[in-house]
């Protein structure tokens, strides 16, 4: 009898402690970006984003009257980002980049585009 009983509650607390742990894997990697992000200054990164997207992001810098297309507004709705206004899509942007006009940044560290990401984001929603 007591068989029937250890079987089940053995399955239950492994159960449980398998769900308990499967959130905490995703937190440290976010920790972990969002700490490799605050030690690199995204704003001085942004310099040079700045001639085109503008100091407030607002897609007005001096390079951009005579861009075609104008580059984002970073302010813009979420429909209007190509691949979305994320952590996630404006790395793949600033990684890839989008033809014809956003050049690629494949040359930064990971962390450098992670807290450029992050500044972007910030910017959008100011």
């Amino acid at each position: 009898m007591k068989k029937n009983i250890v079987i089940p509650f053995f399955f239950s607390v492994l159960a449980v402690s398998l769900l308990l742990n499967c959130g905490k894997k995703e937190e440290k990697v976010e920790e972990t970006a969002a700490t490799q992000a605050s030690a690199v200054d995204a704003k001085e990164l942004y310099v040079t984003c700045a001639s085109c997207h503008g100091d407030t992001g607002e897609g007005n810098g001096a390079a951009a009257a005579n861009l075609n297309p104008k580059p984002r507004n970073f302010k813009a709705p979420e429909t209007e980002w190509k691949n979305g206004k994320t952590v996630a899509g404006i790395t793949k942007t600033l990684k890839e980049g989008i033809a014809p006009g956003m050049a690629k940044y494949d040359y930064m560290k990971d962390e450098e585009i992670a807290a450029l990401a992050n500044y972007v984001i910030e910017l959008g929603s100011k």
